[in-house]
């Protein structure tokens, strides 16, 4: 029995429709619309289902497998928008329309990122673990939107722009290790001594700064007394000024209890002088520099020795 034209036609779609099965649909997400894309192209010319995409005029269980091949390689969330489609080729412009919008948002993310990325730098006071935590944040953001930044490009950007009280740490890690190989987690742990070890010092002089605060502290109080004292020594004048109040009476009794220990004093001091004895003339209640009869002695001496100078 000889075959005809279009028994070969129909076994050569039949041949191509099997095909379809041993093809492998790729899975659009949101970062490979191109590869995708690319891909996708690949398999529908196999199956010869692309010009279903590329023209309107095609037998519509054409259009049908290509609408269900592209349907296969799509995200579940985009199947119900796509199903609704009245041709392959409609469903194809929409999935390149949403796709390449997120495209250039994910451009747009890309150049935001890779800026703070150039740009990121220490703030005041600003610990290297936080530090850490911010730059991996850029750096995680840049790798899942396709940008392949490797550890040691982080490694060099993060000794550029360390504290300058750091800089010698980051010139040692330069000079003595090797940087592509080096970690975050490592360079991290490296700096993380240095800080330690500045905080502690940081604690000692603040410790010196409190006892010097302290001291200083002591001074203005006592400032604060004496100058508290000069007021209350203005207002007793004031009030012995005007004749009356409690401050005359202060004054009044300030100045009696003076007289009293003068008094006092004076009779101690005559008692005293009473039990003396004089080592000039050896009388009693006066002393040697007061005895009358010692300045007898150094008159006589005085005038015996003008005498020989008269002569």
């Amino acid at each position: 029995m000889s075959e005809t034209p279009e028994s070969s036609k129909g076994g050569a779609v039949a041949v191509e429709r099997a095909v379809a099965g041993a093809v492998e649909l790729p899975l659009l997400t949101r970062a490979n619309y191109h590869e995708w894309s690319l891909v996708m192209q690949v398999s529908l010319e196999a199956l010869g289902l692309w010009d279903a995409v590329e023209s309107d005029k095609v037998e519509r269980r054409d259009d049908r497998m290509a609408l269900a091949a592209i349907l296969r390689g799509v995200p579940s969330e985009l199947k119900t928008a796509l199903a609704v489609k009245k041709t392959a080729k409609e469903a194809w412009e929409a999935v390149k329309t949403m796709r390449v919008g997120e495209d250039r948002v994910k451009a747009a993310n890309k150049q935001r990122l890779m800026k703070e990325f150039e740009n990121v730098s220490f703030r005041d006071g600003e610990k290297i673990d936080d530090f850490a935590v911010r730059i991996n944040g850029i750096v995680g953001g840049l790798r899942e939107l396709g940008e392949e930044i490797k550890d040691g490009r982080v490694v060099r950007k993060v000794l550029r722009v360390v504290p300058k009280k750091w800089k010698h740490v980051a010139v040692s890690i330069e000079m003595l290790l090797d940087l592509d190989t080096m970690t975050m987690e490592e360079l991290v742990g490296r700096l993380r001594v240095a800080e330690q070890a500045d905080d502690e010092e940081a604690e000692a002089a603040a410790d010196v700064g409190r006892l010097y605060l302290t001291e200083e502290q002591w001074e203005a109080r006592h400032r604060q007394r004496l100058k508290e004292r000069a007021r209350r020594g203005d207002g007793r004048r004031g009030n012995r000024n005007k004749g009356g109040g409690r401050g005359d009476d202060d004054d009044r009794s300030e100045r009696d209890n003076d007289d009293a220990s003068s008094t006092c004093s004076g009779r101690s001091r005559r008692g005293r002088r009473s039990s003396q004895r004089c080592f000039e003339c050896g009388e009693r209640g006066h002393l040697a520099r007061e005895c009358r009869e010692r300045k007898k002695k150094e008159a006589a001496l005085l005038a015996s020795a003008e005498e020989p100078a008269l002569l």
